[in-house]
């Protein structure tokens, strides 16, 4: 399997890159061929411009680094995104990767029929990390408003077969726990 990993943390010596550390060799061990896309390392920029714009709509040339980010989805079977929950959101580096690169006519595509899920067949795990605790994000509904959007609103949409993995507490939990959800995420690859 050919496996694509995006993160996105701007501190180097995070837990969400300890998760993707853990990822990389899991599904490694298990044979699969791994990529790694750190959004911050590569600078990658997630405010959409014009030229996004008339990339999807207007048939002009979609920008080099989205072209680029379309490459490594294309060429991947499954794909991981980690991340931490900011303000009850995914941060603004991973908002805008996917609003730039899962874009209209790459990864989905409105026709007279209903949408073309140009992503079918492809799979993902979506592994977020949150200072509160789970309990809390669970008696909020956070956690289902947080599956809904990525089953149905973005990697769903495309056709793409989701699973999403909270792991709460991280800040100020014990290190069991983090110890514990890396334990997970070897279970999961």
């Amino acid at each position: 399997m050919k496996h694509l990993i995006v993160y996105s943390h701007l501190n180097p010596e995070s837990f969400t890159k300890a998760i993707v550390d853990e990822i990389e060799k899991s599904s490694t061990a298990a044979g699969n061929e791994v990529k790694v896309v750190d959004l911050y390392s590569i600078g990658f920029d997630p405010v959409m411009q014009f030229p996004d714009i008339q990339g999807m709509f207007m048939g002009g040339d979609t920008p080099s680094d989205v072209k680029a980010q379309q490459e490594l989805i294309t060429w991947a079977d499954h794909f991981s995104l980690v991340f931490p929950l900011w303000w009850g959101q995914m941060p603004a580096m991973m908002k805008g990767y996917i609003d730039r690169v899962y874009a209209s006519g790459f990864a989905f595509q409105y026709t007279e029929t209903g949408v073309d899920q140009k992503l079918k067949g492809k799979s993902a795990k979506v592994f977020v990390c949150h200072g509160s605790p789970d309990e809390y994000y669970q008696q909020t509904d956070m956690h289902k408003a947080l599956k809904r959007v990525f089953d149905d609103g973005v990697l769903g949409f495309c056709g793409i077969d989701t699973d999403i993995h909270f792991y709460g507490n991280v800040a100020m939990g014990p290190d069991e726990l983090r110890k514990g959800y890396l334990a997970d995420i070897a279970k999961v690859y």
